[in-house]
């Protein structure tokens, strides 16, 4: 029988390291901003993956020269196996970003911003038919750059709309369900595609107290 490639509990780990990671980094802020240059942390999630039914969370650390790191995760753990039904995948995204309007005296970004982003991800997907899998990171990756443009809505809450375009490779397995209640796999492939890598209409938390 073909194992799929989500495991729940190691999928669930990178939403908990995330989620430590941003609670850790916003305790520790006060202090940090007494000492040092002060640094901004913000949660957000991606729209269109949660409407493909793709969980996802990412934090943004933001720094006061308009300088910002993000680390986003994306899960989807939808199978069964009994129908022959696999709709799974789990991916990694950075970027680095600087913001063009970014003001010395404000916390939280907003305007229009440009940055070089990374990707790695895996995905196993079947309908009852022909299935498609890549199950290792280092499968399928790509890079690219990306503008957007963040909105405040409060002082805690804003969107943020981002276009990436890029260069993604994926090396990936096509099988097939067999008689046997097993499946058999046809060939392998590889994909090389240049052009829109990422599109996210997101909605972001700002942890600050002091946002300005």
């Amino acid at each position: 029988m073909k194992k799929s490639i989500i495991n729940v509990t190691r999928r669930m780990m990178p939403v908990l390291m995330v989620a430590v990671m941003s609670v850790s980094t916003a305790q520790a802020q006060e202090i940090y901003k007494i000492e040092s240059n002060p640094v901004t942390v913000q949660l957000h999630t991606n729209g269109l993956y949660d409407l493909a039914l793709c969980p996802n969370v990412g934090v943004e650390l933001q720094t006061e020269i308009g300088l910002a790191f993000q680390l986003d995760y994306v899960g989807a753990w939808w199978n069964s196996p009994s129908r022959n039904r696999f709709y799974s995948n789990y991916a990694f995204q950075t970027e680095l970003r600087y913001y063009l309007d970014h003001k010395d005296d404000a916390f939280a970004f907003d305007g229009w911003h440009a940055g070089l982003y990374g990707q790695m991800a895996t995905y196993d997907f079947e309908f009852g038919g022909r299935g498609y899998q890549s199950p290792l990171l280092d499968m399928s990756f790509g890079i690219g750059a990306a503008v957007g443009y963040t909105m405040p809505l409060s002082r805690r809450w804003s969107m943020d709309f981002t276009l990436g375009l890029g260069y993604f490779q994926s090396k990936y397995y096509v099988y097939d369900p067999n008689t046997r209640g097993g499946y058999t796999k046809i060939n392998t492939k590889l994909l090389k595609f240049f052009g829109p890598t990422r599109l996210e209409v997101s909605f972001v938390w700002n942890l600050n107290k002091d946002n300005k």
